[in-house]
């Protein structure tokens, strides 16, 4: 067992037994012959709904009454279909969501919107940073990540263009000041992996789980990763993820090909991680509806209880070929506020940027 590993076990160990100190009424609700709904905002088959499958087989041990839990997969609309399903259900703890959070739609004010991410009440969140990869094959050939630079008009496969997995790959290509055609066009990421693999396009991200645990045993060789998008760090920086401790930062992929980091006065930049640091930050959220009573948020406990869990654990690193990092449902509510303070010229920036997106 790593270090890593047994730290993670020591300190979720450490806030299951604070939030049993601090929240003594939550196991007062019993889910006792009760069934549990899962609600995962993404198809079947992708990063999403396989982490979430891990934690729906999982998540009973630690609920007073062992329900059962059944998995919704609710995919579409860049995972507004689920969060919307979530925000009308009942706030009685007995339907959750597992979603992957979705920054640029809040920004954005997407109008489909029906309940803000803030309104949600957040369980927990999993940190976790973006992979960006390439086939090998694109012309004139990327044999390593620098060779990106030499190439022309490949196409950058991502979801809709008020995504942030759209807008985290194109403002980074922006800024790389590479010649690339956009193709937010896909409902879910497997299906991505699928166009890749067809060379319908050569360049696409996910998230750390979907890299090590779907696009990379699927695509294997044809594709090579370029960077990786991390959380910001204690001291303000980004430091490599300890899951890819060899993949570089993109801001380390852009000073080596540019000779210099990225101008934090630069709007795209500045754009890219105001949008992206909270997501990253608490990639998975388990959230319940809105106006949950403190009385039913049990669930908290047993996702703090479950971090402890080395069955959980165990079953999640062979699965997913990482160690999970836990964000307590306290720390990621902060987070969620950071989603309603962007700052103005930001906030239009990237609707006018995504509006040019569609329009081209």
């Amino acid at each position: 067992m790593t270090p890593k590993f047994e730290r993670t076990i020591f300190i979720a160990a450490w806030l299951a037994a604070l939030a049993f100190a601090l929240t003594g009424n939550a196991t007062a609700q019993t889910f006792s012959g009760k069934t549990i709904i899962e609600i995962i905002n993404y198809p079947a088959g992708g990063p999403t709904d396989i982490e979430g499958r891990i934690v729906a087989k999982h998540l009973p041990d630690h609920l007073p009454g062992h329900p059962g839990v059944i998995v919704k997969n609710m995919g579409g609309a860049a995972g507004l279909i689920g969060a919307n399903a979530l925000g009308e259900a009942a706030p009685n703890a007995e339907t959750f969501g597992f979603f992957t959070m979705e920054t640029a739609t809040q920004i954005l004010g997407n109008p489909a919107i029906h309940t803000p991410l803030t309104d949600f009440v957040l369980v927990a969140g999993v940190e976790s940073p973006l992979v960006a990869y390439m086939r090998r094959d694109t012309p004139p050939g990327v044999n390593v990540p620098a060779d990106l630079m030499k190439t022309k008009d490949f196409k950058a496969l991502t979801l809709n263009a008020q995504n942030s997995n759209t807008l985290n790959l194109t403002l980074a290509l922006d800024l790389l000041g590479v010649s690339y055609v956009p193709v937010p066009a896909y409902v879910g990421l497997k299906e991505v992996e699928t166009a890749i693999l067809q060379n319908t396009g050569q360049m696409a991200n996910t998230s750390l789980s979907g890299w090590i645990g779907s696009a990379e045993p699927a695509l294997g060789k044809l594709v090579i990763p370029v960077w990786q998008l991390t959380a910001r760090g204690a001291n303000g920086g980004y430091p490599r993820s300890a899951n890819l401790p060899n993949l570089q930062t993109f801001e380390e992929f852009y000073a080596s090909v540019k000779g210099k980091p990225p101008s934090a006065d630069d709007i795209r930049y500045r754009a890219l991680r105001t949008m992206i640091d909270p997501q990253l930050a608490m990639f998975r959220m388990a959230l319940l509806p809105p106006k949950t009573p403190a009385s039913t948020v049990a669930m908290r406990k047993a996702f703090q209880e479950m971090w402890a869990d080395r069955a959980f654990l165990a079953d999640y690193a062979r699965v997913m070929k990482t160690e999970p990092v836990l964000i307590s449902g306290a720390e990621g509510q902060i987070l969620l506020a950071e989603i309603g303070a962007v700052p103005k010229p930001i906030k239009d920036f990237l609707v006018d940027y995504s509006t040019r997106m569609t329009s081209k």
